[in-house]
């Protein structure tokens, strides 16, 4: 089996490695651009050098032919000095190409000189392409590397002297590659290595921060796979105001967050399953225990024939509780969905005077007083749109709770009002009980839990369940909480206004 670390250590330098090798190739298209541009640059800036050295020369030469004093060395001494001050071939020819002053030969011209009379000669083409830019630079490029770009240009301008048919000719050869990438070394090396590096450095800590929660929800996952459901995905970065709870992203921090909501969940469904397989085991073993006592008893002569019936009405009560305890289960499973042509309008007010009368006896033995404050939102009337028979048993379950929580000489407070601007109907219980632990105020509503498991009143922890499935089939919502008028407990759902039954 694979070690996590490392593989978790393996995606983070494959990661590192990817984001590296995509900086390496953005710097790489950087320079390329660079290196164009540069080019186009270099070439632009000696051609334009060149023009004005070419026309400066003319109008030295011009000065020296007219001083008599000036020898033809002298004119070569002088040609020679200016094509080491500017780094160029200095020509002076005719309009036919005859050169009659000359430094260097560069190699791109080779090709094009020609030999007559023990004169050299530029071949007419070039001649006429000159000609035909005077005064102006003209450039010829050739190109071997791997760049878009010449790798070499070859730069040439010819300049018009005062002497009839007597021409300047300056010749000068760029090795682009060369000067750009001296350029590079010189001006670009460092600030492009710190980039490249500090690039690096940050996507490594991105690729950290990220790749962490990662490994702790795998994981966590690999651990609930296991059946520990203890487990929790705890990134130390998140719980305080760090580096790595900025870089991360909300999708992973909720992610993180989902994760633990639905392991903790796991965990209070296990935790419900046994409490769930507890209590039904309780809520069976005793009635049967008495059931088989009972029938053994009267079996081995134990109990007389005369006290038959006392007995057989025990042992009916006992299976009238075995048979309410499958009939809530099976009706909490089935309460989920409500019946549309079952939907009607109703006062929920007559609703609850109905539950109060009918509980009066329940009232009366523990002296309980009930306060009924009940709005309208039509004419007297508080309508509302459901199935009225299961929305009548969750107000009944909800106000026998209420009574069994109360103690003797307690109150009860009922109310109804209407929110127009949602189209709801709140109607509200609340006891003067103890109240619910804070704690335990979203567990109330689920299946066979009691806020109090030791306490042996008669019910199996279904009825809260039973309300729940019943309003949130309706698409509607009750919660608990505890009351600010009596103190104890408080009991709200929501209902739809008749006026927005076409409603969601």
């Amino acid at each position: 089996m694979s070690d996590p670390a490392k593989k978790s250590q393996s995606v983070l330098f494959r990661t590192t490695l990817s984001l590296a090798v995509g900086t390496i190739l953005v710097f790489f298209v950087l320079i390329m651009v660079f290196y164009r541009n540069s080019t186009s640059s270099l070439v632009a800036e000696r051609k334009d050098k060149l023009a004005i050295q070419a026309e400066s020369i003319a109008m030295t030469y011009d000065s020296l032919e007219n001083d008599p004093s000036v020898t033809d060395s002298a004119v070569q001494a002088f040609v020679n000095t200016i094509a080491r001050t500017e780094d160029c071939s200095v020509w002076f020819c005719r309009g036919n190409g005859m050169i009659a002053y000359s430094t260097s030969i560069p190699g791109f011209v080779r090709d094009d000189l020609h030999k007559a009379n023990d004169r050299i000669y530029l071949s007419t083409g070039i001649m006429d392409t000159l000609m035909r830019n005077m005064g102006k630079s003209i450039s010829m490029e050739s190109s071997n590397g791997i760049f878009a770009s010449a790798r070499s240009v070859s730069v040439m301008v010819i300049h018009q002297t005062s002497v009839p048919d007597v021409y300047v000719l300056l010749l000068s050869t760029i090795n682009v590659e060369e000067e750009v990438f001296w350029r590079l070394s010189n001006g670009l090396a460092l600030p492009i290595l710190v980039s490249f590096s500090m690039a690096l450095l940050f996507f490594s800590l991105m690729a950290r921060s990220l790749i962490k929660p990662l490994r702790a929800l795998s994981d966590a996952a690999t651990q609930v796979t296991k059946g520990d459901l203890s487990v929790r995905v705890d990134i130390p970065g998140l719980r305080k105001q760090s580096t790595l709870k900025y870089m991360l992203t909300d999708e992973i921090t909720n992610m993180v967050s989902t994760v633990n909501d639905m392991i903790e969940r796991l965990e209070r469904q296990e935790q419900d399953r046994k409490v769930f397989i507890s209590s039904i085991a309780h809520d069976l073993r005793t009635p049967l225990t008495s059931i088989k006592g009972f029938l053994t008893a009267i079996s081995d002569g134990t109990i007389p024939p005369e006290s038959y019936p006392k007995y057989m009405d025990i042992i009916q009560t006992e299976v009238n509780r075995i048979q309410r305890l499958i009939t809530s289960m099976t009706e909490a499973s089935s309460l989920s969905q409500v019946d549309p042509e079952n939907m009607e309008e109703f006062d929920i007010n007559d609703m609850v005077r109905d539950a109060v009368r009918n509980i009066e006896n329940l009232l009366s033995d523990k002296n309980i007083s009930v306060t009924v404050d009940l709005g309208t939102n039509a004419e007297e009337e508080m309508l509302v749109y459901g199935e009225s028979q299961a929305l009548y048993r969750v107000f009944y379950n909800l106000l026998t709770n209420a009574v069994k929580f109360t103690p003797v000489d307690g109150e009860i407070l009922i109310s109804t009002k209407v929110s127009e601007s949602e189209g709801k109907v709140y109607v509200s219980l609340e006891d003067s009980g103890t109240g619910i632990p804070e704690d335990k105020l979203e567990r109330v509503f689920e299946s066979f839990y009691k806020v109090d498991p030791s306490r042996t009143e008669s019910g199996f922890g279904l009825g809260l369940y039973i309300c729940r499935e019943i309003i949130q089939a309706h698409g509607e919502k009750i919660w608990a909480e505890n009351g600010t008028d009596l103190g104890g407990a408080k009991f709200i759902y929501t209902l739809k206004d008749y006026r927005f039954k076409e409603g969601k």
